[in-house]
């Protein structure tokens, strides 16, 4: 990103717009005021223009480039405008209200009001009536480019929405640049960049603060859940709560994952060569089948003990039986001793299929 040697308002002056009136036609206190019109171009009644207000993308920026300036403070509303035309000559400027939220409308830019009990009585009172716009406006075509606060007052200078006061001239508003080019460079050395840094700069760091911030209140919050804490509970409580949950842990109860790994292996190869042994073991004695010995070695893999039990209730067969070769179709066997039986039942193999190994074996 190239750095820019000006500020966000450079180029731009400053008006006083009075929008629509603070009450509505019942005569209630409104709380959401519309600040500033679409119009392209916009002129007030005392002929001070063009303004412009393209239309909801461009009502979109100059809440976005407002609120960016803002840096979370919210946009005040005063008196007759005092905060720009009396405190620079050591006057006051008392509070009005507060704008809480900028939302874009079908007609412009509208702003949610908290108004003050004495503003909130006056207005009532019939003392004031509108509600004017202080904002800044590029020099070259008048476009509108961020909002500054807003006062009540009673001479506006547009028609409804909009309206450029009377109450203040061109010399006036360009005084201001001085002064908004040095907070925008008290905005940079806050967020740790140069002085001339620009705009864009400036606002995409904001942003990065935002969204950093945002992260870490969301870790925050998870940590706190975790650890069984109070919603408000600060880092040094969280950091606490961690380090006596860790102080509690037993290193008795665990052991590395590298021994726990090699000792599984070891148990897994020792487990498959006691299978094998026990089924070698088995056709050797005449217990199993030659023909059998895959199903055998499968069953001691997956449980040894139900195959021990089966070669408990297992009949050794002859040695011709096994071993010699016999015509075909002699010595089938047709049906199951009562030990096979009790075999099969405890492996779950069908007796067909017992006795089509079996008959395979001695053929």
């Amino acid at each position: 990103m190239t750095k820019r040697k000006t500020s966000p308002d450079a180029g731009t002056a400053v008006a006083i717009a009075t929008s629509q009136a603070a009450l509505d036609a019942e005569g209630k206190v409104r709380t959401k005021v519309q600040l500033l019109p679409f119009g392209d171009p916009i002129y007030g009644r005392d002929g001070r223009g063009p303004w412009r207000l393209a239309d909801a993308a461009h009502a979109q920026a100059v809440i976005d480039t407002t609120l960016a300036v803002q840096n979370g403070t919210e946009l005040f509303i005063d008196y007759d405008h005092q905060s720009v035309l009396a405190v620079p000559k050591g006057g006051t400027a008392r509070a009005a209200g507060w704008i809480k939220a900028l939302t874009v409308e079908a007609d412009g830019i509208h702003g949610q009001v908290e108004w003050t009990a004495a503003a909130h009585q006056a207005l009532e009172a019939g003392e004031y009536r509108y509600i004017s716009p202080h904002f800044r406006f590029a020099q070259k075509d008048g476009r509108i480019t961020r909002l500054v606060n807003a006062g009540l007052t009673n001479s506006p200078n547009f028609d409804l929405a909009a309206i450029a006061s009377a109450d203040m001239d061109a010399d006036e508003a360009d005084d201001d640049t001085e002064g908004d080019t040095k907070k925008m460079a008290r905005f940079a050395q806050a967020l740790g960049l140069s002085d001339d840094a620009g705009e864009e700069e400036i606002l995409a760091a904001i942003k990065d603060v935002m969204e950093r911030s945002t992260a870490q209140a969301s870790a925050l919050a998870s940590a706190r859940t975790a650890l069984g804490l109070a919603d408000d509970a600060d880092g040094e409580a969280i950091a606490a709560a961690a380090s006596a949950k860790a102080a509690a842990i037993d290193p008795a109860q665990f052991v590395p994952r590298a021994s726990y790994d090699a000792l599984a292996k070891t148990i897994r190869e020792n487990a498959e060569a006691s299978a094998i042994a026990a089924v070698d073991q088995a056709v050797a004695d005449g217990k199993v089948p030659p023909a059998q010995r895959d199903w055998a070695l499968d069953l001691a893999k997956k449980d040894l003990g139900s195959f021990h039990s089966f070669l408990d209730a297992a009949v050794p067969f002859a040695a011709g039986d096994v071993l010699n070769k016999q015509p075909e179709g002699a010595g089938k066997h047709t049906a199951l001793t009562e030990d096979e039986a009790i075999a099969c039942e405890m492996t779950g193999m069908s007796p067909e299929d017992f006795l089509a190994a079996k008959n395979k074996g001695t053929s």
